[in-house]
């Protein structure tokens, strides 16, 4: 670990004395519960960042947000990864059960308490660091990963801007940067225009913020201002935003065509070098991380799918609308697409559903599906078909609602049900 430090203060080297990191010109840790806690007249604080916010109800600890922030950063056995404003560990205990060796930083020690607390009942080792907000203590090209996980919204611009470039600064050459942060400044400033145009019958800020915890929301970020701070640290960067807290709240046609004003939350993955080729503008995610050949619907990560899939208790993706889309990577070699599918409907006997498959845009097979059994579907693509990303589309001719049809209360209008897809 000492060969990753640097004194934050002169950027000379530190030395570990004891219970202690110490530099020369008089700056120093000490280790605290397994938290290296700077001097206090180093230490800033972080003033209502205590253990009350980090393990109340609205602080984000979803599987949802720790699985897509892990993915994104594509954490490997062995990989050094930092978590830039920690919290109260989550992430960071994820990557480490992972075998990355990883290093959190965060201003307040309330937070890195906590996150050594989580290391510990998950029997894992973090590397914790008390930082005043703006200048890390890690040499130069030191992390193969960086994760910043809503912390843009609560420091000023300047601060950030600092951050953004100590990343780039500890990047290795080709390591990534994973942002998130949320809401978006443009769904605050809709909502906000909604709430007056009616006047106050429609008030969505309920979905986006926390009134407890406003005051804690210095700035809010639109794509482009984040797309242009990375930027301007010298990263390349991939911006998208994404409905999320506001979803179903718009109907689902708007929701699709003016997603990137309605988006809610903004991602960004920015590298120390240039960007992965974008193969699918509308998914421009899906170069830079690891898109298997073989999903299985019941435990499959949703970045690897498109629109048209619902999700179903437990983190399932089975029900499709009329279209839906998936993502699959092939290897060398790879001449079949296969899948699982039903269409349980009680009037197939009497009118087949049709099925249409599309691979990257172009038809590939249509089927009559006659009978509600689960059937498994094998398309011999003629001949291999070259590695890399693939598209796959599946639609049906109709729809159904299943409390229209007295099945149960469901009010979603559902197409089939698809249990695994893959490319062999």
């Amino acid at each position: 670990m000492i060969s990753l430090l640097q004194c934050p203060r002169c950027q000379g080297g530190l030395d570990l004395k004891g219970q202690e990191l110490c530099c020369p010109c008089g700056f120093s840790f000490k280790l605290q519960d397994g938290v290296y806690e700077m001097d206090r007249q180093d230490a800033p604080g972080a003033p209502g960042y205590d253990e009350e916010y980090y393990t109340s109800s609205f602080y984000d600890c979803s599987e949802d947000r720790i699985s897509r922030l892990v993915w994104l950063a594509c954490v490997r056995p062995g990989d050094k990864i930092l978590d830039l404003g920690c919290g109260p560990g989550a992430v960071a205990v994820r990557c480490a059960l992972l075998g990355a060796t990883v290093f959190g930083a965060d201003p307040s020690r309330s937070a890195l308490r906590l996150s050594e607390e989580r290391a510990r009942m998950a029997r894992v080792h973090l590397e914790l660091f008390e930082f005043d907000g703006r200048v890390l203590p890690f040499r130069d090209s030191s992390f193969d990963s960086i994760i910043m996980a809503d912390v843009a919204e609560h420091i000023d611009d300047r601060s950030l801007s600092c951050l953004a470039k100590e990343c780039y600064r500890l990047l290795l050459p080709g390591g990534r940067l994973v942002l998130h942060t949320a809401p978006a400044l443009e769904a605050m400033r809709i909502s906000r225009l909604l709430r007056r145009l009616t006047l106050g019958a429609v008030d969505l800020q309920a979905g986006l913020i926390t009134p407890e915890y406003e005051h804690l929301h210095i700035r809010y970020h639109s794509q482009d201002s984040i797309r242009d701070l990375l930027r301007q640290s010298g990263m390349s960067a991939i911006v998208w935003g994404e409905v999320k807290y506001l979803k179903d709240l718009w109907p689902r046609q708007v929701e699709r065509s003016l997603g990137w004003l309605l988006a809610d939350q903004i991602w960004a993955l920015a590298f120390k070098g240039p960007i992965p080729a974008v193969t699918f503008p509308e998914a421009p995610y899906l170069e830079a991380i690891d898109i298997p050949s073989e999903l299985d619907m019941g435990s499959c990560v949703e970045w690897a799918l498109g629109s048209g899939f619902y999700e179903r208790e437990g983190g399932s993706f089975r029900w499709t609308e009329k279209a839906a889309i998936l993502y699959l990577g092939s290897s060398q070699g790879c001449s079949h697409l296969t899948m699982q599918i039903s269409a349980p409907r009680p009037d197939m006997e009497r009118d087949p559903v049709k099925l249409t498959v599309f691979l990257d845009g172009k038809k590939a097979a249509t089927y009559r599906l006659t009978d509600a059994s689960r059937r498994t579907i094998s398309l011999d693509l003629e001949g291999t078909i070259n590695p890399g990303l693939h598209e796959v589309k599946l639609e049906v001719d109709r729809t159904f609602v299943p409390r229209e049809w007295g099945i149960n209360q469901d009010s979603r209008r559902l197409g089939i049900v698809v249990y695994s897809v893959g490319v062999i």
